[in-house]
């Protein structure tokens, strides 16, 4: 095995993370992507809290079922600076919004109809909550369309 300095590694890894993969017209296209699957965004429920998602896709009889955590949705604040010179620094506070967010990765979601079932669960995994929705998964581009790289996600509002 042969072994390669850290440092050599290094500088290796942050020039791959700084390349474009091509140019979408005066912007270049990252090398950022995006993952098939079912993106949960959790209403805030009054003396509820939740835990967990199980959730269940199907499409023509054919069925995957998947689980995430969810965790404290959040929104952004008021931008704060502290002038406007190359030298100076802005911040940005994030609150939670009261509701849950989670990801369950779909490896063979395709652009279409499904149909999902969403059962909402506690810290002690009792379910406090059930949904079932039709929805179509559409393709997501990370750097935008124009870039290419669109994979299948649906996005449920619960």
């Amino acid at each position: 095995m042969r072994m390669v300095p850290v440092a050599v590694l290094g500088v290796a890894v942050l020039t791959a993370c700084g390349a474009s993969s091509g140019a979408a017209g005066d912007r270049a296209c990252t090398m950022i992507g995006a993952m098939p699957g079912i993106s949960l965004d959790v209403a805030p429920r009054v003396g509820q809290a939740i835990a967990a998602a199980a959730v269940t896709v199907c499409r023509d009889a054919a069925c995957r079922t998947g689980e995430t955590p969810l965790f404290p949705a959040t929104t952004a604040g008021p931008q704060t600076c502290t002038g406007t010179g190359p030298e100076d620094s802005c911040s940005v506070q994030l609150h939670e919004t009261g509701g849950w967010h989670g990801f369950v990765p779909v490896d063979d979601l395709r652009e279409g109809p499904y149909d999902v079932t969403v059962v909402l669960t506690d810290a002690g995994s009792r379910e406090v909550g059930r949904t079932t929705q039709n929805t179509a998964a559409r393709l997501v581009f990370p750097n935008g369309p124009e870039c290419g790289g669109g994979v299948p996600q649906v996005q449920l509002q619960i």
